[in-house]
């Protein structure tokens, strides 16, 4: 007689490389793999039934990734995670993928990270996080209760910089926040919002910044809908860009231009797997300057990590730029000569926008 095993396939892939482990919605393992056993150090009838928190400790961002699947839909992705346990001789660097499956329960894919040294350094980018987060957050408190204590003594006309220092320090509180729980821009939290506020409070921030030295204009489409997404990552995106677009413009000590345009891309549509099945229409964001423009040469590499023409620079600005509008299933292009730098950033629409 066939056994159970050959009348019914594997819930998890067992020739998957790829540590695959099955939790129910208390977080209790189901099933495993082969490979989750190798990853694990535990068989899968030990892991049968287990709680999870006794596998993997529970301090894992593991189950701050699983928390948020239970809050949104699609995919969670956090590249370059440690987890450890007791059944672990050391913490392992892992990739980890979360997708939500029937009755609440989730499939957890564990990949262990190819390169020691990313490895290393991205254990030392999580703890330089917490680090970060713990020591920021006592000055960030302090200018928040500056600007709340200027705004009682009343000036009217400072309360629109009073708005901007607060806004900017509580934008600055969050993503310190979700740094420190070691969140990186690869796996948003996706909401509807309106992306001309958005825009809005970014060239306020730099008209409080730069003064009369820059003219921003702005021509936006009233009618496009909300984008879904994370706006705290996108604000960071655009800000990145609109702050070079204006750096550019005022790069030999004179005045410029900074143009923020929005438009529906005219018949294009894109896929985006974390807003569901389905074609989605698209808008536009451009950014464009009045500078002297971005040399050719440069122009294949400008989102690559420590590529930067500026002096003391480190690069980073537009590869996070890059990495927020990938992880929104976004394009991101640049278009550069003598005179005109333009930054087109290609999103897709949110909910009621689907094609066919």
């Amino acid at each position: 007689m066939a056994s159970l095993a050959t009348l019914r396939p594997p819930m998890l892939g067992e020739l998957s490389p790829v540590a695959l482990v099955l939790i129910d919605a208390r977080r209790r393992i189901l099933e495993a793999n082969p490979a989750a056993e190798s990853l694990l150090k535990m068989s899968r009838r030990a892991l049968a039934g287990r709680p999870l928190s006794e596998v993997i400790y529970h301090d894992s961002p593991l189950f701050e990734l699983i928390d948020r699947a239970q809050r949104q839909a699609g995919d969670i992705m956090a590249p370059g995670t440690p987890i450890s346990g007791p059944g672990m001789h050391s913490r392992i660097i892992c990739d980890i993928r979360v997708r939500s499956a029937d009755r609440g329960a989730f499939v957890l894919a564990l990949a262990e990270t190819p390169s020691r040294e990313s490895s290393d350094s991205v254990a030392g980018a999580a703890g330089f996080g917490r680090i970060l987060g713990h020591e920021v957050k006592n000055p960030l408190a302090g200018i928040i209760g500056a600007a709340q204590l200027l705004e009682r003594q009343g000036q009217a006309d400072q309360s629109e910089l009073l708005d901007i220092i607060k806004d900017e320090a509580r934008r600055i509180e969050r993503l310190v926040n979700r740094l420190s729980a070691f969140e990186l821009f690869s796996a948003p939290r996706l909401q509807p919002f309106n992306i001309h506020a958005l825009l809005d409070k970014i060239i306020a921030a730099e008209r409080a910044a730069n003064g009369p030295k820059v003219t921003f204009q702005r021509v936006f489409d009233p009618s496009l809908p909300d984008v879904v997404g994370d706006s705290d990552h996108l604000q960071q995106a655009f800000h990145n860009i609109m702050r070079n677009a204006v750096e550019a413009a005022v790069e030999n000590g004179g005045t410029g231009n900074v143009t923020i345009r929005t438009a529906y891309a005219a018949g294009l549509a894109m896929k985006q797997a974390r807003l569901g099945a389905g074609l989605r229409r698209a808008m536009l964001i451009t950014i464009e300057d009045d500078g002297k423009g971005i040399p050719r040469e440069r122009q294949a590499t400008i989102f690559d990590v420590f590529q930067s023409s500026k002096s003391g620079a480190r690069g980073l600005g537009l590869s996070i730029v890059s990495e927020v509008v990938t992880a929104h299933g976004g394009q991101i292009r640049v278009d550069s000569e003598p005179g005109s730098t333009r930054f087109t950033v290609l999103l897709p629409l949110g909910d009621g926008t689907e094609h066919g």
